[in-house]
């Protein structure tokens, strides 16, 4: 009995310490609020968490949604989205916020979950509204808020951007046009990819004379490279231009009309390159049955996907399965409150950010 327990090996002594490449895996599975507090452990994952490749896993990785932050109401007939500080969401991207004040031209990028916030010049106060948002390349770390202002009125659009840690002022990009009104219709909003925006660009539409007759042109504005590209609508691809409706299907510009009782869709698949795509996308209108729903005069496409077609209608929208073929509709104002909470938490910080809350050390 001796002889065994003496041959008997001891335990081999574990090591206490984990390596980093684990620790850091680990790390990229909590939450935003944790790794706050975490940043204080060593310098090492002070430097890891501010590392833009640790931060971009652990957006990707990590599924936490903030708490509500904003809600709706109705201003001047319309619906905005705004936090208890006044603060109006005017576009949001990869974590961040862009923020106008509600009574001033004050605009700032807010990351929700991390508390810090950035303080951009003053916008110039020209038009009685506006499309604003912000984009973040994921590929570069460049961030650039733009700006679409209109009168209808005045009939005039101007468009200027800043490039975050670059310009120290709004750059207009282009002159007023009277025209990219499209007639009194609002501009397209811009595409919207992912969480990040690598591909974004904005189009406007415009209705020109050429001579006797009228025609649609696109033009796209790359925000990123700040070129803008026209592009003509072919000649006879539909024939009562003054009805068309300007949207966004599946993130490309596209138009559509109603042509025999059909909904007549025609997208323009690469607009850098001028082409649309070769075929319309026909959808018949009986298959838009909605019951207990007056439709009205105002009813618009505002959204397309291959599996989903969205009107606005007044105050509600119609959302259409097309592979379902099923019709739900619901308040534009319920849709938003849905929206709203989904905005993910991330440790995405740009330089300048400083914490908004007074006295709070980073």
């Amino acid at each position: 009995m001796m002889c065994y327990y003496q041959r008997r090996k001891r335990p081999t002594q574990v090591s206490s310490e984990l390596p980093f490449e684990i620790i850091s895996e680990i790390l990229s599975w909590l939450p935003v609020l944790s790794l706050l507090k975490f940043k204080c452990v060593c310098k090492q994952w002070f430097l890891l968490l501010q590392d833009y490749k640790f931060i971009a896993k652990h957006s990707n990785q990590t599924c936490c949604i903030l708490s509500p932050y904003y809600h709706c109401e109705w201003e001047n007939k319309s619906i905005v989205t705004v936090s208890d500080k006044k603060y109006e969401l005017k576009g949001y991207c990869s974590g961040l916020s862009l923020e106008k004040s509600t009574t001033s031209q004050v605009c700032r990028i807010r990351n929700p979950a991390t508390r810090k916030v950035l303080y951009l010049p003053d916008a110039h106060d020209e038009g009685s509204k506006e499309l604003m948002d912000l984009g973040l390349n994921s590929l570069t770390g460049e961030c650039k808020v733009f700006r679409v202002y209109f009168d209808t009125a005045q009939e005039q659009v101007g468009i200027e951007v800043i490039t975050i840690g670059k310009d120290e002022m709004w750059r207009p990009l282009h002159k007023q046009n009277k025209n990219w009104l499209g007639r009194g219709k609002p501009v397209l909003k811009q595409s919207r990819c992912g969480a990040d925006k690598v591909e974004w660009a904005l189009h406007l539409p415009e209705i020109i004379t050429e001579g006797r007759k009228l025609c649609l042109q696109i033009h796209s504005l790359d925000l990123w490279s700040e070129r803008l590209t026209t592009t003509t609508l072919p000649q006879g691809a539909f024939i009562d231009l003054e009805n068309l409706w300007p949207f966004l299907w599946d993130n490309r510009p596209a138009v559509a009309g109603i042509v025999g009782g059909d909904l007549h869709i025609l997208v323009l698949v690469d607009f850098k390159e001028h082409k649309w795509s070769q075929n319309k996308i026909i959808f018949p209108l009986k298959n838009l049955e909605v019951d207990d729903t007056i439709l009205t005069d105002k009813i618009a496409l505002i959204q397309g996907r291959s599996n989903q077609l969205v009107f606005l209608n007044g105050e509600q929208l119609i959302s259409y399965d097309i592979e379902k073929k099923t019709v739900k509709v619901f308040a534009n104002l319920e849709s938003l409150k849905e929206r709203i909470p989904r905005l993910k938490s991330t440790l995405v910080t740009l330089k300048e950010m400083t914490s908004e809350i007074k006295g709070a050390q980073d």
